[in-house]
C-alpha cells in the first residue's frame, strides 16, 4: 500500500507540472485495450518483453513467463467490455449474449520453445466517429470497430526470438462504412548482452487502413521500427525507440520514442514516456500506473484457478498550441 500511495503521489505531481494553458479535450479508450503499458512508455515498446500487448507491437517479444515452461494454457478475461455493453446495449437476448462473449480478451498457450496468443476485441486509438470529451467508460461501437490478432513467437536460441502475428480489422470510416481486411506484423528480438534487448518490427496494414496506427502510435504502413531496452536492475526498464528506421528521410526527434518503467515490490508499476508527434510540432508526455499480481494468486480473492491479475491506466498529454489532447487508456485483465 505504501508503494502504491507513493507512486500515485509522484504521478499526480508530474501531471500538474505538465499542465498547459491550452483548452483540453479528453479521448477515452478505456473499454478493451492492452495498450496502457506500451503507450505509457511513450510507444518505445518494440524491444520490451510484453505479455498480451507485444502481439500488437512485436510478436517476437510475446513472452508469457520469464522462466521456461513445459506448457501452460490460459484464458484472459476483461470484464469491463461486458459490463459496459450490458449497460449501453441490452435491448434483447442477442445483445446480452454478444456482451457476455466479449468477456474473453485473449487465449494463450506457452510451450518450452514457443508461445501462441489469440487477442480479441482490441480497441483502436483511431475512431473518427467518436467525439472528444465523451464518457470515461463507454462501449463506442466496439462490436463494429475493433481488430483481432493471432500471434506466434518461436525461441530459436536463448538470445534470439522470431515472431509473427496476423490481424483481422473491422474498422469504421468517417462516413460510417465498415472495412473488413487483414494485415500482418513481423518481429525479431535479440539479446546481445546481459541486461539489453534489441527489437525490430515490420508492420503491414491493409489497403485503405495505412494510417490506422499513425497518429499517436507513430506506426506507418510497411515500416521497420526498432528499439533498445536496457535493464539496469530486475525492476527497471529503460527503452529508446526509433520509428521508420529504414526510411530515406532525415531522422529527426519526431522519430524517437523514450520510455521507462519501474516496478515496486513486484506489484506496483510506474511508467513514463516522451515523444514528438506530427513532424515534431507537438510534445507528448505519457504516464502510467499499474497494479499486478502474477503467478502467485491474488490475496483476498479465492476464485478457483485465478492466478494473474493486472489493472493498468495510462494518460497521454499532447501539448498543442490551441488544444491539449488527453488520451486515457485503461486495462483490467485476469487470467484463469
Amino acid at each position: 500500500m505504501r508503494c502504491f500511495l507513493s507512486a500515485l503521489i509522484v504521478l499526480c505531481v508530474l501531471l500538474m507540472t505538465v499542465s498547459s494553458p491550452a483548452a483540453a479535450q479528453n479521448r477515452y479508450r478505456t473499454i478493451n485495450t492492452v495498450n496502457p503499458r506500451p503507450l505509457a512508455m511513450g510507444g518505445a515498446f518494440i524491444s520490451v518483453r510484453g505479455h498480451l500487448s507485444a502481439l500488437n507491437w512485436n510478436p517476437a517479444a510475446f513472452i508469457l513467463s520469464d522462466r521456461e515452461l513445459t506448457h501452460r494454457f490460459q484464458i484472459h478475461i476483461n470484464p469491463i467490455i461486458t459490463t459496459t455493453l450490458l449497460y449501453d446495449k441490452h435491448r434483447d437476448v442477442g445483445d446480452i449474449i454478444a456482451a457476455l462473449g466479449t468477456a474473453v480478451k485473449a487465449i494463450t498457450y506457452s510451450h518450452r520453445w514457443a508461445e501462441i496468443g489469440l487477442l480479441l476485441w482490441e480497441q483502436p486509438l483511431y475512431d473518427p466517429l467518436t467525439e472528444p470529451n465523451g464518457r470515461f467508460l463507454r462501449s463506442d461501437r466496439i462490436l463494429e470497430h475493433h481488430w483481432h490478432t493471432l500471434g506466434l513467437r518461436i525461441r530459436l536460441a536463448p538470445t534470439v526470438s522470431l515472431g509473427f502475428s496476423g490481424n483481422l480489422y473491422k474498422i469504421q470510416s468517417p462516413d460510417g462504412h465498415s472495412t473488413l481486411a487483414g494485415g500482418a506484423n513481423y518481429g525479431v528480438l535479440l539479446k546481445p548482452v546481459r541486461r539489453m534487448e534489441i527489437g525490430l518490427a515490420y508492420f503491414d496494414f491493409p489497403a485503405g487502413l495505412e494510417n490506422l496506427r499513425l497518429d499517436i502510435e507513430g506506426l506507418r504502413d510497411e515500416s521497420i521500427n526498432g528499439s533498445v531496452a536496457l535493464h539496469p536492475d530486475a525492476c527497471t526498464v529503460v527503452a529508446l525507440g526509433l520509428r521508420d528506421a529504414a526510411e530515406g528521410d532525415k531522422i529527426g526527434w519526431d522519430k524517437f520514442r523514450f520510455g521507462i518503467e519501474r516496478v515496486f515490490q513486484n506489484m506496483v508499476a510506474l511508467r513514463f514516456g516522451y515523444f514528438q508527434s506530427r513532424q515534431g510540432q507537438n510534445d507528448v508526455y505519457s504516464f502510467g500506473l499499474a497494479l499486478k499480481r502474477r503467478g502467485k494468486g491474488v490475496k483476498g480473492i479465492s476464485l478457483p484457478g485465478l492466478k494473474d491479475l493486472e489493472a493498468s491506466y495510462a494518460l497521454l498529454m499532447e501539448q498543442g498550441q490551441i488544444v491539449q489532447d488527453r488520451w486515457h487508456l485503461l486495462s483490467l485483465l485476469f487470467a484463469i
